[in-house]
């Protein structure tokens, strides 16, 4: 089911123009510049570094993206890597 609902999001209708980098789910997004982690480019060279931290996805998903502490999707792509921390979530 879950591979369904990502091949379905993953597939952009004919004239839509995603505007953002990371609302794909095959996205690998740039990191801001001079950023280290921008060197990494899939995740798994990005969680081996420590000093590193996952962009999160930002499309539209049928159930709320869960993120480690590090901000690695656990059941949603992880998009790209940086240096910069993810935004504590507030509680619900």
């Amino acid at each position: 089911m879950l591979m369904i609902a990502a091949t379905l999001l993953a597939s952009t209708p004919a004239g839509f123009a995603r505007s953002e980098c990371g609302t794909g789910i095959n996205d690998w997004c740039p990191p801001p510049p001079a950023d280290p982690c921008g060197r990494h480019t899939n995740v798994a060279e990005c969680k081996a570094d420590p000093a590193c931290y996952g962009l999160p996805y930002r499309g539209v998903s049928f159930l709320p993206c869960v993120l480690d502490a590090r901000g690695f999707g656990v059941n949603c792509p992880t998009v790209g890597c940086t240096r910069t921390p993810p935004k504590a979530e507030p509680p619900h």
